[in-house]
């Protein structure tokens, strides 16, 4: 299973110059989808953000946002919620990223992703965010795709 971060995700359901290479990508990865409980709401707010960037009309944010939502409420995505596992693998991930050398400093909700990702136990993180990127493989996760 490879567990997809927003920032790759949005590639699939808004057309980027590079789209293409990320909708070839989830057809050859085996198995589910996984996604966080977070990015229900992140995906909600970067939609928005493209609506407001003038990147695509008003309208398409929510029928973008429809359609990602029916994915995940029809199983196609595999959202891990947001449990006492997440909390405590993202306690345990935070100095580990500080303290790396060099550190890799990231952000609140970055990190429970990334936990979210490690108690699912996906062993991928498919990113375009140099700091996932780099987090995901300090904590021993396949960081796809491999360039960017």
């Amino acid at each position: 299973m490879a567990f997809w971060d927003t920032s790759a995700l949005l590639k699939l359901y808004v057309r980027e110059r590079d789209s293409d290479r990320f909708h070839d990508l989830i057809q050859t990865l085996p198995d589910k989808t996984a996604i966080s409980q977070f990015t229900l709401a992140e995906m909600h707010r970067a939609l928005w953000a493209k609506v407001f960037a003038r990147a695509v009309p008003v309208n398409f944010a929510q029928k973008a946002y429809g359609e990602f939502r029916a994915d995940a409420d029809t199983a196609l995505l595999d959202v891990v919620p947001f449990e006492r596992a997440v909390e405590e693998e993202f306690d345990r991930i935070i100095p580990i990223c500080y303290q790396a050398s060099p550190p890799v400093p990231i952000r609140t909700l970055d990190g429970l992703i990334l936990s979210s990702a490690l108690t699912a136990r996906t062993g991928r993180l498919v990113s375009t965010d140099s700091r996932m990127r780099a987090a995901g493989a300090l904590l021993g996760l396949q960081v796809l795709p491999e360039r960017i």
